[in-house]
């Protein structure tokens, strides 16, 4: 069946497809152009007519290769063989794309496009090559963060993607794609079967910024990287050498201000894991049990985790046996003080007095005090000492400013003992 557009949606996508062509993925400069010419037509004129100096030597050779046609014959190849196109302005373009440096003006996707707006989201990314021990944690790691409703995203890479890819499926759970290549192309050759299997099952999405026939060149993988970092809340590395790929979806996970997690190697001195000893040494949260990824995606996602299913497993790590017996006995005390404070609130209140939630105790956010001289902290730190503890996804939906921005920012006041960095990227006004 056939994928339909209005006559004015196939229109604007024609547009959005030659810029795609001219640029290529990643490109910073088509975000200034858009934003200077306010949409993909007016840019396109701009081209055309030649109003636009110093365009690059590449772009200007593009501009003599593709043509408006060409865009419009991708457009009908994508709608005859039903594979999504997905402009920046569209409402199904993931939101925590917006967020990074340079978002990808266009997505192409197949499969069950509602994933995009589902959370909460894990990426799970590791080597080519890995060894038994990491299999497996990936396998028990994937598979009950899976039966929980986590959804699991990775780059459909050979090793460990592709356990990640497989071990969610199996345990019934749903799973994103991003690859470093066109949809419809047959890459890593190997995985053709688990690629059929995501869309047949209908529960995961192919997703990519490349058109469809662009080959898998070394140069994608590093700019798929940050989209695979920026769908989720947080980013798994099970096993990376110093030269791993990885690791630059780890440090982009960071820049944008998001949960890193590390399985400590199975040997220190095996080589294979050397890419993990340095973050964990920086901070990276130590990932023994799949109860790790639920303690700090919980407070985000409470109503989506299902917590109370989880059984408990005799091969998890009796080190921190009363850790997750701590965190389990703390997410069913506060699930009982919320249903207690829904009680209250049904009940007429006998004075303005209003009972708390949650009996553990809060620290008061100050109120007054000296204020940074820049506008742009100021705000950060009125908003903290307003709101209290804030999480940075949550102060940059409601300051409406750029995760990276509000990073720098949030350093800054840091350093000058405006605020303070709590667990799990959680922020205090002091």
């Amino acid at each position: 069946m056939e994928q339909k557009f209005s006559s004015a949606q196939e229109d604007a996508m024609r547009y959005w497809v030659w810029l795609t062509l001219i640029f290529g993925a990643g490109s910073p400069q088509v975000i200034a152009y858009l934003e200077q010419y306010g949409s993909p037509q007016a840019l396109y004129e701009a081209l055309q007519h030649g109003r636009i100096l110093n365009l690059p030597q590449q772009q200007q050779k593009n501009l003599t290769k593709y043509t408006l046609a060409q865009a419009q014959n991708m457009v009908e190849y994508c709608q005859k063989y039903e594979i999504a196109l997905i402009p920046m302005d569209d409402e199904r373009y993931p939101f925590l794309l917006t967020q990074i440096h340079v978002p990808p003006i266009l997505l192409t996707a197949k499969g069950d496009l509602s994933l995009l707006s589902e959370s909460p989201l894990l990426t799970v990314v590791g080597t080519r090559h890995p060894s038994q021990y990491s299999l497996d944690v990936t396998g028990l790691l994937v598979t009950e963060l899976a039966r929980c409703g986590v959804i699991i995203v990775s780059g459909f890479a050979d090793g460990i993607d592709t356990a990640a890819h497989t071990a969610a499926l199996d345990a019934g759970g749903k799973t994103i794609a991003v690859l470093g290549c066109g949809i419809n192309v047959n890459y890593p050759r190997g995985n053709e079967k688990l690629k059929n299997r995501m869309l047949e099952d209908g529960k995961g999405l192919l997703l990519s910024e490349y058109l469809p026939g662009v080959q898998p060149l070394p140069p994608n993988f590093p700019k798929r990287n940050r989209i695979l970092s920026a769908l989720s809340e947080g980013t798994a590395v099970i096993e990376a050498s110093m030269r791993s790929g990885s690791l630059s979806t780890a440090d982009m996970a960071v820049e944008q201000g998001k949960f890193l997690f590390c399985v400590p190697p199975h040997d220190i001195f095996d080589k294979r894991y050397a890419g993990v000893m340095p973050l964990l040494r920086d901070g990276a949260l130590p990932l023994f049990s799949h109860r790790d990824v639920l303690y700090e995606l919980y407070t985000g996602h409470p109503q989506r985790l299902k917590l109370l299913d989880m059984p408990d497993y005799q091969g998890e790590s009796l080190v921190f046996a009363d850790d997750i017996q701590r965190i389990e006995d703390r997410m069913k005390s506060e699930k009982r003080a919320e249903e207690k404070a829904a009680k209250q609130m049904k009940q007429p209140m006998q004075s303005e007095e209003i009972s708390p939630a949650f009996e553990t105790p809060t620290v008061s956010p100050p109120q007054d005090g000296p204020l940074p001289e820049a506008e742009s902290e100021r705000e950060i730190v009125l908003f903290l000492r307003e709101h209290g503890d804030t999480h940075i996804n949550d102060m940059a939906a409601a300051l409406d400013m750029d995760l990276s921005s509000l990073l720098s920012s949030l350093t800054m006041l840091e350093l000058d003992g405006y605020v303070e960095t709590l667990f799990g990227a959680i922020y205090r006004a002091i």
